[in-house]
């Protein structure tokens, strides 16, 4: 059996000629089947990162490297973001005469607790895949007859079907779409943390921030570039990169017995023991420079939520948000979303609410 080592394979000065034909599995290749592997000859780059606040703030190019002859891809891998659930640091390259001169962070990221590693991947080195018109998903007659069990391509002809790598399924007879990491669902979850007591004695009207405590991200949440930061007006805010998005809240809300009684003109429903303890959250739609570490207060938008319930009983809140992050030229303007929680007007019970975190959370799903 012949072990093939694709690492030394990506690094070596020999290259692979394009031209001909390249089959697996069949004596006969299809013409469109070619194998185009690019090596990069040159000296690969190095370089170190250096983090701040679990942030990568700054990059230092230990060697510039040599034979460059496309901008490289900046990768940064370990130091803890995707274990502590937070975001990869994002960063492009300049290069000068086949060098590495300058690395500019886009996104410095989250959660890092160490250093993580930075990468300088050459930019002149790839595999295509043959580059097939995958119009019938079920025929094994065209683009290719008869296709091995297995065999690999791209569809990028003018159909219906995804433009993503597909493969043949010899048991079905049928080619199938591979995962497109583009259209896998991109969401973030957040559950609240610590206690919060609110509203003492608040009229209609009256609000309070929501998020006094720094909530635990999910280490499911891949959504590039989102992290959440202390806000300078106080709380903390939602960090998202320009976009669509629809942000769903879910508290797990509680009152108990008002002290003292009638605070506010709180009376139950005429007869019952049940209280219309209506809320609303003030969406706070500030900017964030993720450059400067600056917030730029913006505008509010109010969703109001009625909840007919007794005290000392559980009563679950629900909101829903779409929010928009607009384009920028500067990439670094992106979003910072605030939530204050606020009592609703026409409500019949003015006193305490406690948002329990078990059972409370907020969804973010990118549109």
């Amino acid at each position: 059996m012949k072990i093939i080592n694709f690492v030394s394979t990506l690094f070596a000065t020999v290259a692979f000629a394009q031209s001909g034909s390249v089959g697996i599995n069949t004596p006969t290749p299809d013409p469109s089947a070619i194998l185009h592997i690019e090596n990069f000859s040159g000296t690969p780059a190095t370089a170190t990162a250096t983090i701040s606040g679990g942030a990568v703030t700054g990059i230092t190019i230990s060697n510039g490297g040599s034979g460059y002859t496309a901008v490289p891809t900046i990768n940064f891998f370990g130091g803890g973001s995707i274990v502590n659930g937070g975001s990869k640091a994002r960063a492009t390259a300049t290069i000068s005469n086949g060098q590495l001169t300058g690395i500019t962070i886009n996104n410095g990221g989250s959660g890092y607790t160490t250093a993580p590693t930075v990468t300088v991947s050459g930019g002149n080195k790839g595999l295509l895949f043959p580059n097939l018109n995958i119009a019938n998903l079920s025929s094994t007659t065209s683009p290719v007859a008869s296709p091995a069990n297995g065999l690999i391509g791209f569809n990028g002809g003018t159909n219906s079907n995804n433009k993503a790598l597909h493969f043949f399924n010899g048991t079905t007879n049928t080619w199938q779409s591979t995962i497109d990491a583009q259209n896998t669902p991109k969401v973030a979850y957040l559950d609240f943390t610590g206690s919060l007591s609110a509203l003492d004695n608040a009229i209609a009207g009256a609000s309070t921030q929501l998020m006094v405590n720094n909530p635990a991200v999910s280490g499911v949440s891949n959504i590039s570039g989102f992290k959440v930061l202390p806000n300078t007006a106080g709380g903390y805010s939602l960090i998202l990169p320009q976009g669509n998005y629809l942000v769903e809240v879910n508290l797990n809300l509680n009152s108990p017995q008002e002290n003292p009684s009638g605070q506010g003109g709180t009376a139950p429903l005429s007869g019952s023991s049940y209280y219309l303890m209506g809320y609303f959250i003030d969406f706070i739609n500030d900017t964030y420079n993720n450059t400067t570490n600056t917030f730029t207060g913006g505008g509010a938008t109010r969703k109001e939520v009625p909840i007919v319930s007794k005290i000392n009983t559980n009563h679950l809140a629900t909101w829903s948000y779409y929010y928009t992050v607009p384009a920028n030229a500067n990439a670094n303007i992106i979003g910072g979303l605030r939530l204050n929680l606020g009592r609703m007007q026409n409500s019949t019970f003015y006193d305490l609410v406690n948002v329990i975190p078990t059972g409370s959370y907020i969804k973010i799903s990118q549109l």
